[in-house]
């Protein structure tokens, strides 16, 4: 009851903060939503896998191309007005996908505009939360999102497949636009602190400052970990979330059941992680370096453990375990970023962590259906569980040498 009462009391004391949270969950909710649909309308119009993993690999180009730009541009805008600006634009832009009946391509560009709304509107929420919550409750707002995240995927997901045989994929298409006008409204009843902007910073060219960001990332060594991590897990992720509906249709030999059940454990395991974090973390910062690493290494193993695992049972378990650490990771992942960048870098942060980590995931997924051709699942998961135990022996290595610090 503890983790519980941690949450409510959070969402109760903090109205401000509970404001932006149900906007996140109406708008998180509705993508999933949109996503099934999305990717089951595609299958059933091309009946092309080629055409599905394009629609999922859309995002990364927009999002890399966009993200510089949308870093400097977060920080030095309003963040409130973009949140609702980019929300109203999405609940448009996701209705073009009514037409893509008629004209499938319109699906890739759709989701290229709305990779661009994304690259702000992802990086521009982290960004205010920290104006939110007092620092010692940002674990705990960083794991009630990622909590909220895991259930929204869950829910999501069954609740979309199971609409779909009733529902036509447009009916979803619609109500995800809802979501977005709801999450709008929302953010506009939310009272945001605007930061006061320095009048020296107000005169830096759009470059420059661009070029201060990426200066201020390469030159504090816990941020560029953290971004180098979230690089490698970009890579290793995509793998694995591809690996996760071969294991539980083939490997295992339950179809779209085995596909189901893998996906509510995943999520299972986001959600104990991630209570986890808001239960035993305190904003001590050598304690939560100390955690994220030996959880991404632990979630390493496990993944490779996963790979290895021909009884459905066992895959479980391993596959739970895996995901509990990544449960634990994504929380503390945000509050480290949060804590040690300054309000005027920290949309650059976030908007480059974002944007790399999702086109590095997108074409690992890709990449992946390649290498599938040559290689069984089990290799691929054993090699690509080995990058994500190497890269967490390195960030264990910097930390115990006390590297990974802040800005030099």
């Amino acid at each position: 009851m503890k983790n519980t009462n941690v949450y409510s009391n959070l969402l109760r004391r903090n109205k401000q903060y509970k404001k932006l949270f149900l906007a996140q969950a109406t708008s998180t909710i509705g993508d999933w939503f949109s996503t099934i649909a999305l990717l089951t309308f595609v299958y059933g119009v091309t009946e092309s896998p080629l055409m599905v993993s394009l629609t999922l690999i859309s995002k990364g180009l927009p999002q890399l191309l966009f993200s510089p730009f949308a870093g400097v541009f977060i920080d030095r805008t309003n963040r409130k007005k973009i949140l609702i600006i980019t929300d109203m634009i999405r609940a448009v832009i996701v209705l073009g996908l009514l037409f893509a009946e008629a004209f499938v391509y319109i699906v890739f560009i759709v989701n290229a505009l709305m990779a661009i709304c994304s690259t702000l509107f992802n990086p521009a929420r982290q960004s205010v939360i920290p104006k939110l919550v007092k620092k010692e409750h940002l674990p705990v707002a960083n794991s009630l999102s990622s909590s909220m995240q895991a259930i929204s995927a869950i829910l999501g997901s069954s609740i979309g497949g199971i609409a779909l045989g009733f529902l036509s994929p447009n009916i979803a298409f619609v109500l995800n636009s809802m979501t977005f006008i709801i999450s709008a409204l929302f953010i506009k009843y939310t009272v945001i602190p605007q930061a006061e902007k320095k009048q020296e910073a107000t005169k830096i060219g759009y470059f420059k400052d661009m070029v201060d960001g990426y200066k201020f990332i390469i030159q504090t060594p816990i941020i560029l970990g953290l971004i180098l991590v979230g690089m490698s897990w970009g890579i290793v992720g995509g793998v694995y979330q591809i690996l996760l509906t071969i294991y539980g249709s083939d490997v295992y030999q339950l179809g779209n059941n085995g596909i189901g059940i893998l996906y509510a454990i995943q999520g299972l395991g986001v959600l104990i992680g991630s209570v986890f974090v808001a239960k035993y973390m305190s904003l001590d910062t050598e304690r939560m370096k100390k955690y994220f690493g030996w959880s991404y290494l632990l979630q390493g193993i496990f993944f490779i453990l996963f790979a290895l695992s021909v009884n459905l049972f066992v895959g479980i378990l391993f596959l739970l375990l895996m995901r509990i650490a990544g449960g634990i990771i994504i929380p503390l992942d945000s509050t480290l970023i949060q804590t040690y960048s300054p309000d005027d870098q920290i949309g650059k942060v976030f908007t480059l962590h974002y944007a790399v980590y999702g086109s590095l995931f997108q074409l690992s997924m890709f990449l992946t259906g390649v290498l599938l051709d040559y290689y069984s699942p089990q290799v691929i998961g054993v090699v690509f569980g080995i990058i994500c135990v190497f890269t967490s022996s390195i960030w264990l290595v910097l930390l115990y040498q006390n590297k990974l610090v802040a800005y030099r």
